[in-house]
C-alpha cells in the first residue's frame, strides 16, 4: 500500500468547475451517519477546510517540512524519521501531518492552534479525531481516519480541448481514508476504505478526459476518480457496495467543495436503466479462493468481489456496454485466469476473446504485468498485513497435543501460521483450476456509434506490456480510434512524431540490414519491426504526402508492385499508428493512386 504523501504529477483534465454545482455537500444521504466514518456536516467542513488552507497543508508545502529520507522511509511504510523531524516542529502544517499522516498524538491545545476556525471540538464532531482512551480528562488526541493532501497537475480540457492538452491546471485537495497498517501496525480491517493508491493512479491517468455530459465511478472507495471526473463532467455518479466508502466519498466530496451524487450497491445495480458518456472503475476484481469465504475469513470489501475465479471481471466487461451512450467509454483495471498449459505471452488473451464477442464495443486490453499463480498469493497475503501481524496472532493460537491448532482446519500440516494455511488453500484451489498464472492489465472500450452498430463487430486488440510510461487518457483515445482506421490507408496523410528513432542492424559484409526496428523514445516507449518499405514510407512522413503516394514511389524506386509494397506496409503502419509513433494528420476521400 503507498502510504508517501502521493504526489501525483500526471497530465489529467480540469473542466471549468462552473458546470457543476459547489455548494457544500452531496446530496441529502449525505446526513446519514456510517459507523467509523466522517461526518458529512456542511458547516463544520467549510470550517475544516479553511483551516487546512490557511495552514498551507498541502503537498508542495509539506516537501519542505519532511526530508526526502523521511518521505522516502514512508514509501516503505516507516513512519520513524518522519515523527522525529516533525515532533520537533509546532507549526500547524507540521501537527496536521503527525495526527493524520503519522498516527501520532498531539495536544489538544496544539490542535486548536491548528485548527482555530473548526477546534478540537469540531474535529470531534466530525468523526476525524477522539481523545487518547487512557485519559479521563482528555488533553491529547488521535486520528481515527487517514487524511492528507492531494496533488495533480491536469490538462486544461477548456484550453486545449481534450487529454492531449498543453495547457495544466493544478489541483490541491485534501483526502480522507482508513487508517493504513502502518499506524494500525495489524491487518486492514474488512471493511477498510483505500485511499489513493497505486492502481487508483494508474486509472486516473489513463482515464480519457474532454468534457462529458455524465460519468459513473463504479467503486468508488474513497472517492478520488469520481473527484476528477468532476473536474469535466456536468454530471457524476458514485457507487460502491460498501456503505463506509460510499461515506468517505461524500465526506471527500463535501470537504472539496465537489457535487457527487453517492449511491450504495453492487456493481451496476444503482444505475440500473441508465446511460452514461463515461464510466471508469478499479473494481474488486482479486480472485479469491470461495474455500476462504466458506472458513468465514475476514476477506477485504475493497479487493473481494464475492464471485469465483475471473467471473467479476467478465461480468463487469460484458455487463458495461449496456450502461454506455452510443460513442461512451468504459475504462477498468482488472486481474484475469491464465490456464497452466497457455504460454502466459501468447496465449494469455484466449480467454478474454468470448468475453467481447457478442458486445457492441470496440476495445483495448493490455496485460502488464503476470504473476505465477504462488507470487499472486503472496502479494495478495502481503497486502492484507504488510506487518504480518500474524506473527502476534499466531503466539495466542491454541495448539492442541498433535501438534495442530484447535479450532483451525489445517489440511496441510502447517501447524505454524494461520497465514500459511490460508497460502495453501489459495494455491490449491488455483492447482484444482489449472490456473497457472494470473495476467494484470487494463480493458478501454468505447460503444460502437449508431451508425457503427448496424450489423458491425466490435474491434479488440489486445497488447502484451508497455515497456515506456503508463498510457495516458490520449493514448487510450487515439488507441481505440486507431482500430477504426480505414480498410485502405493510402488516403491518409501522416506525420512522424519528433522522438522516432531506426535502429539496423547488419550482417558483416553484407549493404542492407537484416533487422530494422523503430523505437518511440518518449509516450508508450513502443519499439515496431519494419521493413525497408515502412522505413522508407515513414521517413517521407511529413504531412504533405498520402501513403498512396508514397507507396507508389517506393514501389518504382524498388521495382516492386504497388500492390505488393502495400501489403507488406498496412500491419506495421497500423501498428505505428496505434502507438502514437505516426499521426494522422488529414484523410481524403478515397487514395489518389
Amino acid at each position: 500500500m503507498d502510504t508517501s504523501l502521493r504526489v501525483h504529477r500526471a497530465r489529467f483534465v480540469q473542466f471549468d468547475l462552473s458546470m457543476v454545482a459547489t455548494s457544500v455537500g452531496v446530496m441529502n444521504e449525505s446526513e446519514v451517519a456510517v459507523a467509523n466514518t466522517p461526518i458529512v456536516d456542511p458547516a463544520l467542513i467549510a470550517c475544516l477546510r479553511s483551516d487546512f488552507d490557511d495552514a498551507g497543508w498541502y503537498v508542495d508545502a509539506l516537501k519542505q517540512v519532511v526530508s526526502q529520507r523521511a518521505l522516502t522511509a514512508l514509501g516503505r511504510e516507516q513512519r520513524v524519521p518522519a515523527l522525529v523531524e516533525l515532533r520537533a516542529q509546532t507549526a500547524p502544517i507540521s501537527v496536521l501531518t503527525r495526527l493524520f499522516m503519522l498516527g501520532d498524538t498531539v495536544a489538544g491545545q496544539q490542535l486548536d492552534q491548528a485548527l482555530p476556525t473548526c477546534g478540537v471540538a469540531g474535529a470531534v464532531s466530525l468523526g476525524l479525531v477522539q481523545p487518547v482512551a487512557d485519559s479521563s480528562s482528555p488533553s491529547r488526541y488521535r486520528a481515527t481516519v487517514d487524511l492528507r493532501p492531494y496533488s495533480a497537475v491536469i490538462p486544461d480540457v477548456m484550453v486545449g480541448g481534450g487529454s492531449d492538452s498543453d495547457s495544466t491546471r493544478q489541483l490541491n485537495w485534501w483526502i480522507a481514508s482508513d487508517l493504513t497498517s502502518m499506524v494500525t501496525g495489524g491487518a486492514l480491517r474488512p471493511d477498510h476504505v483505500l485511499g489513493v493508491g497505486g492502481a487508483s493512479t494508474s486509472l486516473l491517468e489513463m482515464t480519457i478526459r474532454k468534457p462529458f455530459t455524465s460519468a459513473l465511478d463504479m467503486g468508488c472507495g474513497c472517492g478520488i476518480q469520481a473527484m476528477h471526473l468532476a473536474t469535466h463532467c456536468e454530471r457524476v455518479v458514485a457507487t460502491d457496495l460498501s456503505e463506509r466508502a460510499c461515506q468517505f466519498t461524500r465526506f471527500n466530496a463535501a470537504l472539496n467543495d465537489m457535487q457527487i451524487e453517492v449511491r450504495a450497491g453492487s456493481l451496476f445495480e444503482p444505475v440500473a436503466g441508465q446511460t452514461f458518456d463515461l464510466i471508469v472503475t478499479n473494481p474488486p476484481f482479486v480472485i479469491t479462493p470461495d474455500v476462504l469465504r466458506g472458513d468465514g475469513d475476514d476477506l477485504l470489501e475493497y479487493r473481494d468481489g464475492g464471485m469465483s475465479r475471473d467471473e467479476l471481471v467478465r461480468t463487469v466487461i460484458q455487463a458495461g456496454p449496456d450502461y454506455l451512450v452510443p460513442g461512451g467509454y468504459m475504462q477498468m483495471i482488472g486481474n484475469w485466469e491464465i490456464p497452466a498449459d497457455v504460454d502466459p505471452d501468447s496465449g494469455w488473451s484466449d480467454r478474454l476473446k468470448p468475453w467481447f464477442s457478442d458486445r457492441p464495443v470496440d476495445a483495448w486490453i493490455v496485460q502488464r504485468d503476470v504473476l505465477d499463480s504462488a507470487q499472486y498469493v503472496e502479494m495478495w497475503l502481503q497486502d492484507a498485513d504488510p506487518h504480518d501481524a500474524d506473527s502476534e496472532a499466531d503466539a495466542e493460537l491454541d495448539i492442541g497435543e498433535s501438534g495442530a491448532m484447535v479450532g483451525v482446519e489445517d489440511p496441510f500440516g502447517l501447524v505454524d501460521s494461520k497465514r500459511e494455511i490460508a497460502y495453501a488453500k489459495w494455491l490449491a484451489d488455483f492447482d484444482s483450476a489449472n490456473v497457472g498464472a494470473v495476467g494484470m492489465g487494463f480493458v478501454a472500450m468505447r460503444r460502437l456509434d449508431a451508425d457503427e452498430a448496424g450489423g458491425a463487430r466490435g474491434i479488440q486488440h489486445f497488447d502484451l506490456e508497455l515497456t515506456g510510461r503508463r498510457p495516458l487518457g490520449a493514448d487510450v483515445e487515439r488507441t481505440l480510434d486507431a482500430l477504426r482506421l480505414p480498410d485502405d490507408l493510402g488516403a491518409l496523410t501522416l506525420v512522424r512524431a519528433d522522438d522516432v528513432t531506426e535502429e539496423r542492424h547488419f550482417v558483416p559484409g553484407t549493404p542492407d540490414p537484416n533487422v530494422m526496428i523503430m523505437h518511440q523514445g518518449s509516450g508508450l516507449g513502443r519499439s515496431i519491426m519494419v521493413g525497408t518499405a515502412v522505413s522508407a514510407i515513414v521517413g517521407a512522413c511529413d504531412g504533405e504526402l498520402e501513403v498512396g503516394q508514397i507507396s507508389a514511389a517506393v514501389a518504382m524506386l524498388t521495382d516492386r508492385e504497388i500492390s505488393d509494397v502495400r501489403a507488406e506496409v498496412d500491419t506495421p503502419l497500423r501498428a505505428l499508428i496505434r502507438a502514437g509513433m505516426l499521426e494522422v494528420a488529414t484523410c481524403s476521400k478515397q487514395s489518389t493512386v
